[in-house]
């Protein structure tokens, strides 16, 4: 067996999906793939999909939708990767011009820079330097 080579989606939880879209959207620039109201959104990133799922909806089962039931509760956590730390500051300064706030920046031990903020659905949303991780 192989070496899984990375992560396709990353899915992420809001009861309001108009809002979590719109920020989505409008502050990181994704692109929408495809929704069902209330239910689901498909957004696209790069190579990589954010999914947001209603937690309600997503515990029932729906032969329309065919996926197995799944679900989480409460505020999730996830990252957008940076090239540097001069990438994770034009994201700060972006997040403070589009009236976003900054609830933490982070130096990690290593020198690396992260910044975090939250969604609308509480989510915690970091950027931080592909190197924190050793990635290029």
């Amino acid at each position: 067996m192989k070496m899984a080579s990375g992560i396709m989606e990353t899915v992420i939880y809001a009861r309001d999906l108009d809002a979590a879209e719109a920020f989505y959207r409008d502050i990181f620039d994704l692109e929408l793939v495809s929704k069902v109201p209330d239910r689901l959104v498909f957004l696209k990133c790069g190579q990589h999909m954010l999914l947001l799922f209603n937690p309600e909806k997503s515990r029932e089962n729906d032969p329309e939708i065919g996926i197995p039931r799944h679900g989480a509760e409460g505020a999730g956590h996830f990252c957008f990767y940076a090239k540097d730390r001069a990438e994770v500051e034009a994201w700060r300064d972006h997040f403070v011009a589009m009236g976003v706030a900054v609830e933490h920046h982070h130096v990690w031990p290593n020198g690396t820079h992260s910044v975090y903020v939250r969604d609308p659905a509480g989510n915690s949303v970091e950027i931080a330097e592909a190197a924190l991780w050793g990635f290029e």
